[in-house]
Formats: C-alpha cells, sequence, structure tokens
C-alpha cells in the first residue's frame, strides 16, 4: 500500500470519527408535562434539541393540533440557551384535549444540517404517549350531575367607562363650542347675560338717603359745604332715577330748562328747587355762608320734592309703601322738630 493511499484512508477515517462524534453531540426529545390529564385540561408539549453550536436543526412546524385528538391553543417563542459549545433550543405548545382516551404522538420529525454539509438530514424524536380521563360519576347519586353554573358577574372598572365617560364629555364640549360660536359670531348675540337684581323706587332710595344724611349732622359740625354736596347729590340721582334727566352731568341751569316740559314736577316745586340748588352752588363754590333754618329748609324741601313727585306704583307690595310713609313721615316730623327748634 503506497504511502498516498494511507494518507487518504487516514483522512476518511477521521472524517468519519469526526462526523460520528458531532451525531452523537445532536439529542432530540418530546415529551408532555402530564402524561394523565383529565378531559379539557391543558398541559405543555414540548420538543427539545441540543447540538454544537456549528449545527443548524429546524422544527417541525404545526398549525392548530398535533394529532385529531390533542388541540394546540398557543404556540410559545423558541427558549435557547448556551452550554459551552452546545446550543438548547426548547419549543413549547399550550394543548388540550376532548376526547378521552389513550393516544401516542407520533415522533417530531426534525431537520439537521451538518457543517460543510449542503444536504440535511432527518431526525425524529421519540413517541409520547398520554392518556385523557372523563370524570367519574357517581350514578346511585342523584346530584351527581348538575347544571352549569351561571357566568360570574365581573365589576365594573373604571377602564371600562372612562371611554364612554371620556367620549360623551367631549361630545358636550364640541356641542358647547358650536353653540357659542354661532351665538357669539353669527347671531352676534351676548353668550351669557347676567340677570341684575331689580332697582329699587327712586324715592325709596331719596328718603334712605336723605335719612342717613340728616343723622350724620353735618352742617351742624360746621362742615356746610359737604351737607350741601351730598344733599344736591341725592336730588339729582333722584331727578335722574325719576325722570331720565342727567342732572348729575348738567349745572343748575340746564338742570331747570330740563325739568320744565315735565307736568309731573309742579311751577311752585320748581321753583323751590331753583332755590335750593342756587343755594348750594353759592356755599359749594363761591364760600357762601347760609344760615341753620336755611339748611333745614333745603332739608325739609327735599323731602318734600320727592314725596310729591314720586312715582305711586298700584301693583306694589304694601310692605314699600308702609315703609316710604314712613320715611316721609319720619322726615316731616324732623324737619318740623329742628324748625320749631330754630
Amino acid at each position: 500500500m503506497s504511502k498516498t493511499t494511507k494518507i487518504y484512508l487516514l483522512l476518511l477515517l477521521s472524517a468519519v470519527l469526526m462526523g460520528n462524534t458531532i451525531k452523537a453531540q445532536v439529542t432530540l426529545e418530546a415529551k408532555m408535562d402530564t402524561n394523565i390529564m383529565l378531559i379539557g385540561d391543558q398541559t405543555y408539549y414540548r420538543i427539545k434539541a441540543s447540538f454544537p453550536k456549528d449545527v443548524n436543526v429546524e422544527f417541525p412546524i404545526f398549525a392548530d393540533t398535533i394529532i385529531g385528538e390533542l388541540e394546540i391553543l398557543e404556540h410559545f417563542k423558541y427558549d435557547t440557551t448556551y452550554e459551552n459549545d452546545l446550543v438548547h433550543v426548547e419549543q413549547k405548545m399550550l394543548v388540550t384535549s376532548f376526547d378521552s382516551g389513550w393516544y401516542e404522538l407520533p415522533p417530531a420529525k426534525m431537520q439537521i444540517i451538518w457543517p460543510n454539509s449542503i444536504e440535511a438530514d432527518s431526525a425524529k424524536t421519540n413517541p409520547v404517549y398520554f392518556g385523557v380521563m372523563t370524570m367519574q360519576l357517581d350514578s346511585a347519586n342523584p346530584n351527581a350531575i348538575t347544571d352549569i353554573k351561571a357566568p360570574m358577574e365581573a365589576p365594573v372598572i373604571f377602564k371600562e367607562v372612562a371611554p364612554f365617560a371620556f367620549g360623551g364629555l367631549l361630545a358636550l364640549l364640541l356641542a358647547f363650542i358650536t353653540w357659542y360660536v354661532y351665538k357669539r359670531f353669527v347671531k352676534k348675540e351676548p353668550v351669557f347675560v347676567k340677570k341684575e337684581a331689580p332697582k329699587e323706587p327712586a324715592h325709596i332710595i331719596a328718603f334712605r338717603e336723605l335719612d342717613h344724611l340728616r343723622e350724620a349732622k353735618i352742617w351742624q359740625s360746621g362742615d356746610t359745604k359737604e351737607y350741601y354736596s351730598r344733599l344736591t347729590d341725592i336730588v339729582r340721582t333722584y331727578i335722574e332715577d325719576r325722570f331720565g334727566v342727567l342732572a348729575m352731568e348738567l349745572t343748575t341751569g340746564e338742570i331747570i330748562q330740563m325739568i320744565k316740559p315735565i307736568k309731573d314736577i309742579s311751577p311752585d316745586a320748581k321753583d323751590s328747587l331753583k332755590g335750593m340748588l342756587q343755594l348750594a352752588d353759592l356755599v359749594k363754590f363761591a364760600k357762601g355762608a347760609a344760615m341753620a333754618d336755611e339748611n333745614e329748609r333745603s332739608m325739609r324741601f327735599a323731602y318734600e320734592f320727592v314725596e310729591r313727585t314720586k312715582v305711586v306704583e298700584q301693583e306694589s307690595s304694601e310692605e314699600v309703601e308702609e315703609d316710604s310713609s314712613q320715611q316721609s313721615s319720619a322726615g316731616s316730623l324732623q324737619s318740623e322738630e329742628g324748625s320749631k327748634k330754630l
């Protein structure tokens, strides 16, 4: 035997031995977590393969059943781990069965591609045997078979209600925005109208302010100018509210001209009003002095002017009428008392 032939034989023997060594490192296994289960129960079917890193192993692909009596409920991702030069891969499936009996799962066929090879070899796992048992019923017991329990009522949680709640709020918000834009910019109307409380009659306000002024005793303290300023402001405000004349912005002469056509004010009242306003102007602007009886007379005239020109409301409440009468009487009595003292 030539030297060349010996070398070829040695290389061939080494390759065969190396191939057998690699093949010996490939192990395949199939198993179920339990081999006996009740009908309808669930368990795991696992296929495991261990092989060198330079070997490729292709696992079988299952649809929805492994055999007709074993259904696949869920496929899991391949679980791969490494140990030295070996790769461990596990394929896991959740399975169940609704047919009682004893069954055999045939060996799972797998494809193996060896290093430096373009052709694949096939290999198989071990077969798996399992049994599906039914419930043992006591035929002598009438309560052994019962009706199916009604479904349990789960409590309503916020996560379930939230989409409807937020959807409703969003719909309301959009409806409000639409209404606001139409009201504000299309019809050009105020959106929110503040309802004002009904204003008191002008004579009620005037009588109250005159009473406060009298109780303050301002001119008795020597401040005549302040006294006439407040007195004329009360009368001007009353004229403005009662007759619609902007008396607060007019001079005395302008006020007299504006009230001339008003028939509800008698000529005597117009003349007395003119005299009182002119006296007030004299005190306020010309630093004139007014006598005590003039001060009282001006106050008395203010009460009388309001009393004679006030609006008598036919449907007004009795309380308002009594209040105004009492205030008028009180003012008249106080004016008389003041006159007597003077």
